[in-house]
């Protein structure tokens, strides 16, 4: 093989696996729901998550006639995946909190597992609706046990061309 194509090669295989890498919260596709696609409903941030002081709790209620499987990702700073990946099934006007926190254990709280602190993060929303509400906020602990929320700086809802 003569230098110049392995260099192409090496070079195509490059992009291949660095556009690969690349994928996060806005190229990603969303999850799917067994034999149902997923579409990205929201996008939020920053998500804050430091064990015993600082958690997120992202809320969503279904908006739909008909029941919906909702799901919440995690990114870090770099626009890697955290955290597992939670799901929920929601019945019509069904509502979910979605949890950084092990200690939240609520009726209708999801908690996400392997988490490591989080500064700065980001959330996506995906559904088998769009037709879901959703919300967030902060949690903030003090030394002196006091807890402050403070709602999230942008919840934004994604737009959605018609599928053909």
């Amino acid at each position: 093989m003569t230098r110049r194509i392995r260099s192409t090669l090496l070079a195509v295989a490059s992009l291949a696996l660095g556009s690969y890498t690349q994928a996060g919260l806005l190229d990603s596709p969303p999850p799917a729901f067994g034999d149902l696609p997923g579409q990205v409903v929201f996008r939020m941030g920053p998500v804050y998550y430091h064990p015993g002081e600082a958690d997120t709790i992202v809320t969503c209620t279904n908006a739909d006639d008909v029941p919906a499987r909702v799901a919440l990702e995690l990114f870090d700073q770099a626009d890697q995946p955290v955290g597992t990946l939670v799901q929920a099934a929601l019945a019509v006007r069904g509502t979910v909190n979605f949890v950084t926190s092990a200690n939240s254990t609520r009726d209708y709280w999801v908690v996400i597992e392997n988490l490591s602190a989080l500064d700065h993060g980001k959330a996506r929303v995906s559904a088998t609706t769009t037709r879901l509400s959703c919300t967030a906020y902060h949690r903030i602990r003090a030394s002196d046990g006091t807890i402050q929320e403070k709602a999230l700086e942008l919840v934004k809802k994604v737009p959605h061309r018609p599928r053909r």
